[in-house]
């Protein structure tokens, strides 16, 4: 059942990743058959509403039995409902229910794990939650070979799939024995994991586009983003064997070598090796989340969910304000701040170890 329960929830994730990136990678198929214009924007805020209202219902539902199935039905019904669209006024429709399927899915699906395998929580979350970042790269790239309208059909066979594999998933462990964490150290870990949310959909959303601002072409732009996410892939599998050794330390290693990738954005050609932000950003949000469920239960999941949805929905908005020659500051300052919050968080460990 452990096995079942485990890939169940890495399939769900799989589905989040879907599901979130399928704006970016249908939108000229959506652009050529309906007309969207500025109610794309739209699309964005029902389904944003939607997540934070399926985030927020599951963390006030403790136990996941039938709700964590009932929620990837609801996103198989919301995909499908995409896939019968006569017109873009039917994909609104979908986008709440599609955000409060993932929502739940994204809390139950990264809380799970944790608690089947809590001596090895951190890397197994963190090889469970790859199939996000193999879920973002699987949307754009199928479009590009078959029919919109039949790849959405498959990932709703796959929601479904999905709520039998979890069916009867057990409720949410509670949290460790207080051993002196407080809701500082909460803090601490929340505002970290929106920084981080920030940079990894910084280095994603404007890589591309201030390489182009240099005069490289955006085809070589496009690969080396898809590169990107492959190595993000990557390092969320392999590094996190090594990070779970010493998790704070060595997230201290990982977060100076992005602040490096950030330099290297002032140092033309030097640009191009922006991927390897990609494979050190990696195992940042699972390790620390992974961190938060083993010191205060599933509620510290909830809350680096939130901070994550909103990190990298605020960040790159402050982003696009700037000029595309202060995206390399953007994306130095952030790095350097979540290297502040790091610091005080070693710190409040080292304090508690006393």
């Amino acid at each position: 059942m452990r096995l079942r329960l485990t890939f169940g929830s890495a399939l769900s994730l799989l589905l989040s990743g879907i599901i979130a990136a399928s704006p970016g990678g249908l939108l000229p198929q959506w652009q050529e058959d309906f007309e969207v214009g500025s109610r794309l924007s739209l699309y964005f805020n029902l389904y944003l509403a939607g997540l934070l209202a399926g985030l927020t219902l599951a963390r006030l539902t403790p136990a996941r039995h039938p709700w964590f199935s009932l929620a990837l039905g609801l996103a198989g019904l919301g995909l499908l409902l995409v896939t019968s669209a006569q017109s873009f006024d039917a994909i609104l429709w979908a986008a709440f229910p599609l955000g409060l399927g993932v929502g739940a899915i994204n809390l139950s699906g990264n809380s799970l794990p944790g608690d089947l395998f809590p001596e090895r929580r951190m890397i197994v979350l963190s090889q469970v939650n790859a199939a996000f970042g193999v879920g973002a790269i699987a949307t754009p790239f199928l479009v590009s070979f078959f029919p919109w309208r039949e790849v959405l059909m498959a990932f709703a066979v796959l929601a479904f799939l999905g709520a039998a594999l979890v069916w009867k998933a057990p409720a949410s462990s509670p949290p460790a024995p207080d051993r002196g964490y407080s809701n500082g150290w909460l803090w601490l870990l929340v505002l970290t994991i929106g920084l981080y949310a920030g940079l990894e959909q910084g280095f994603a959303t404007f890589s591309g586009t201030y390489l182009t601002k240099l005069g490289y072409p955006a085809a070589l732009a496009g690969v080396l983003l898809s590169l990107y996410w492959v190595a993000f892939v990557v390092g969320r599998l392999l590094l996190s064997y090594w990070v779970a050794r010493d998790p704070l330390r060595y997230l201290t290693w990982l977060i100076c070598g992005a602040v490096g990738v950030a330099l290297l954005f002032f140092l033309p050609p030097l640009p191009l090796l922006f991927p390897l932000a990609g494979l050190l950003i990696g195992p940042i949000f699972t390790t620390l989340m992974a961190l938060g469920q083993g010191r205060m239960g599933i509620g510290a999941v909830a809350y680096a969910l939130y901070a994550g949805a909103s990190g990298s929905t605020l960040i790159p908005a402050l982003f696009a304000l700037l000029p595309l020659t202060g995206i390399p500051w953007g994306l130095l300052l952030v790095g350097l701040a979540m290297l502040t919050l790091i610091h005080r968080l070693r710190r409040y460990d080292a304090r508690l170890a006393v």
